[in-house]
């Protein structure tokens, strides 16, 4: 394992997720107007055997007319918790009661090291990558439509026309990869971040190829950080700050380098062939062209952690107002 690896290793042991609690219902006086919310966990296996640990949040009481709509949130020890609340505020606002599916893995860590397997193409290495820990999006997208959408329909009285998948980063590059091998899996894809380099620019060049089949019209948001842009000569200084500080802190997490090197290996240099912003744009005119109705958003300020939060409170309306 390279030292890049290690460094990611790392990170990934301190961010590990504490058990969920059971949510409260809301306060009386604050917020009446909401409905109370039930709080499930449970495991699923796919048919490959590998486990996943599902949470699910949901509106108590009985569901409106035609069920209630969904949101299945990749990562889920990351972003379930604030997918729960800003669907809570947008609920506030008067948008729909929603049910939020959180999809992680039974280490609880706040990113498990089995994304890269499951949220990665097949037929696109990546040198940054071991090869066997990629290329099983297909297996997971069948895990997906095939064992966690038909548990969430016999569990609750959703509205099987409006489901939502949400992915940040890897799982932006997922999300965009199960919108063209299988549109009519979701009515919605919000793809937060993608990582549009992986495996040289893979995704862009399976948007060219993506024709809509007849009947179908998804909606798709893709959203970018500003400082996610390569054309960017000074990224955010004060999250590499962050970064020395901890790696000075916690040098097991570096065996083998300085602080100043850990975080050369976590913020590698710019590619001056490629913005990342640039090229999420431009696939994302691609794909409106091609007749999916698809929306592009620049977070200023946010970098690539912090745009996941910005992505999910526009995306949570995006997915449940009706489409334009």
């Amino acid at each position: 394992m390279n030292t890049r690896r290690n460094v990611l290793a790392g990170m990934g042991l301190v961010l590990a997720a504490p058990a969920l609690a059971a949510e409260p219902g809301p306060t009386p006086g604050v917020a009446a107007n909401l409905r109370a919310r039930t709080l499930t966990e449970f495991t699923l296996t796919s048919k490959e055997g590998r486990a996943y640990l599902i949470h699910v949040s949901a509106p108590a009481g009985p569901p409106p007319p035609g069920g209630l709509p969904v949101i299945y949130v990749l990562d889920g020890h990351a972003w379930f918790g604030p997918a729960v609340e800003i669907a809570r505020m947008r609920e506030n606002s008067k948008l729909d009661p929603a049910v939020i599916v959180g999809v992680g893995y039974p280490s609880r860590r706040f990113f498990d090291g089995s994304r890269s397997l499951d949220f990665t193409p097949p037929g696109a290495p990546d040198d940054r990558f071991e090869p066997e820990s990629l290329g099983g999006a297909d297996r997971f997208l069948a895990f997906l439509t095939g064992t966690l959408q038909p548990r969430i329909a016999a569990d609750h009285t959703i509205n099987r026309d409006r489901e939502t998948l949400f992915g940040h980063s890897l799982g932006g590059l997922f999300t965009l990869y199960a919108l063209f091998a299988d549109p009519r899996a979701f009515d919605t894809w919000l793809a937060a971040s993608p990582s549009m380099g992986f495996g040289d620019r893979f995704i862009m060049g399976a948007a060219e190829r993506f024709r809509l089949p007849a009947g179908v019209r998804p909606n798709l948001l893709v959203t970018m950080g500003q400082y996610e842009s390569q054309s960017v000569e000074d990224q955010p200084l004060a999250q590499k700050e962050d970064f020395r500080r901890w790696y000075e802190a916690h040098p097991e997490a570096r065996p083998g380098l300085t602080a100043d090197q850990a975080v050369d290996e976590t913020f590698p240099p710019p590619d001056p062939g490629f913005d990342r912003v640039e090229g999420a744009r431009a696939m994302t005119r691609t794909l409106a062209a091609a007749g999916v109705r698809a929306v592009f958003v620049e977070f200023e300020g946010e970098e690539h952690s912090s745009a996941a939060i910005s992505a999910l409170n526009r995306g949570v309306p995006f997915a449940l107002r009706p489409a334009r």
